[in-house]
């Protein structure tokens, strides 16, 4: 019995192990000649499933791009629990703009799915924010929308 590096976690673990028992990672990532697969280097949108394929650097990117194309304000991006929101200019329904996130979902590995959601601002005093029309909700839905014209 030899002692090997588990890929994963990289601790000492046994050769005959047929799963890492710090991290669960599969016996056959553990030898030191296999190696994990290698990490997407771009993002891809299948329609059919509704879904991005990369990793969650690469899709918070990506949505952090589709804002800015669409010339609204990004107010925060978190990578690692899949979270953008951004503000947009004055509207028809908003005299402050409107405040949206999209949170970035793993589904499986290396697949997420985006949603967005949307409020009216209420930095311009008003007492009461509604969204006439869904015009909150429409602009995460541009900006999802802006993210799958660009994985194409």
């Amino acid at each position: 019995m030899a002692l090997i590096k588990c890929w994963e976690c990289a601790r000492e673990i046994s050769d005959k192990a047929t799963a890492c028992p710090s991290c669960g990672a599969p016996a056959a990532g553990l030898s030191s000649d296999v190696k994990p697969p290698p990490s997407p280097v771009a993002v891809h949108y299948d329609s059919a499933s509704d879904t991005f394929s990369g990793t969650m650097a690469l899709i918070t990117k990506l949505a952090m791009s589709a804002v800015q194309q669409l010339g609204w304000k990004l107010t925060d991006a978190n990578e690692n629990i899949g979270l953008v929101t951004f503000e947009t200019r004055m509207s028809f329904g908003s005299w402050s703009g409107v405040s949206c996130s999209l949170n970035i979902e793993e589904i499986s590995s290396n697949a997420f799915r985006v949603r967005g959601a949307g409020k009216q601002n209420v930095r311009g005093g008003q007492l009461l924010a509604i969204d006439l029309f869904g015009e909150a909700r429409s602009k995460a839905d541009k900006a999802i929308a802006k993210m799958k014209d660009l994985a194409r």
